[in-house]
């Protein structure tokens, strides 16, 4: 019976720490006051500041990749010469424009 007794205050002990008074969601918490009205304001704050993370993430991360540049000019223009589109007096010219 004690043991019954016991196990049940264990799990009552949350019922009886309210006092049934509702001072505790006044003055300091989150009740009324300065916490109220700038409480959204702080989420709005927190989730602009995410999405501007995200958007700077991206924007660092498209930039990381390589955007081509001579490599791929003189990819292109082994692929042209290989094709047969121009010759190779022409290839070397150009060649010799994408080494400058």
């Amino acid at each position: 019976m004690t043991r019954t007794i016991f196990v049940m205050t264990m799990f009552a002990t949350p019922a009886f720490a309210d006092s049934g008074e509702y001072g505790h969601m006044m003055g300091d918490g989150y009740g009324y006051g300065p916490s109220m009205m700038f409480g959204p304001v702080v989420w709005i704050v927190a989730l602009g500041l995410v999405v501007a993370g995200i958007i700077w993430l991206v924007r660092r991360l498209d930039h990381a990749t390589p955007q081509g540049g001579a490599s791929s000019a003189m990819a292109e223009l082994d692929l042209r010469l290989a094709k047969g589109e121009i010759d190779a007096d022409e290839y070397s010219s150009r060649k010799k424009l994408l080494s400058a």
